[in-house]
């Protein structure tokens, strides 16, 4: 595509839908984790060594209620990739530790690694631009049945 060409955008969202749902497929086979699971330990990764992260911190990160924040980290105990300890202080509060501290969250999700290198070349007019049109799309996905989605 040239410059002056203007991109179907519509056909470009239907291919990135396509690629996004045969990567996830790929990677739950090859790590054993969904997308979601997959997020919930980076996430943890990223602020063990800074922070204190709550099982609530967890869920409310990745947009999951409470019951499938509690399902999500239930699983991932059994896997053997995080504990949940009462905290030293408070204890109405808990706190999720992964069992690996060394685990590399770039390793356990390069993609959005590289995802955010891309956002990082972005202009801010081109990033106000994406940003504006992608949380649409975010919105539209989000509030899809599964009779409107496919």
């Amino acid at each position: 595509m040239t410059g002056s060409e203007v991109p179907d955008v519509a056909e470009i969202l239907e291919q990135l839908r396509l690629a996004e749902a045969k990567l996830a497929r790929k990677r739950q086979l090859e790590s054993g984790l969904t997308d979601t699971e997959r997020s919930a330990m980076r996430y943890l990764l990223e602020r063990v060594d800074t922070q204190e992260v709550t099982p609530t911190m967890i869920a409310r990160a990745l947009h999951l209620s409470p019951a499938a924040g509690t399902a999500l980290l239930d699983r991932l105990v059994s896997r053997g990739l995080i504990d949940i300890e009462p905290h030293a202080r408070d204890r109405r509060k808990k706190l999720v530790r992964p069992f690996d501290r060394n685990m590399d969250p770039d390793k356990l999700d390069p993609l959005t690694t590289r995802l955010r290198s891309l956002a990082a070349e972005l202009t801010d007019l081109e990033a106000r631009t994406v940003g504006s049109f992608l949380h649409k799309v975010l919105a539209a996905v989000a509030s899809a049945s599964p009779q409107t989605s496919g």
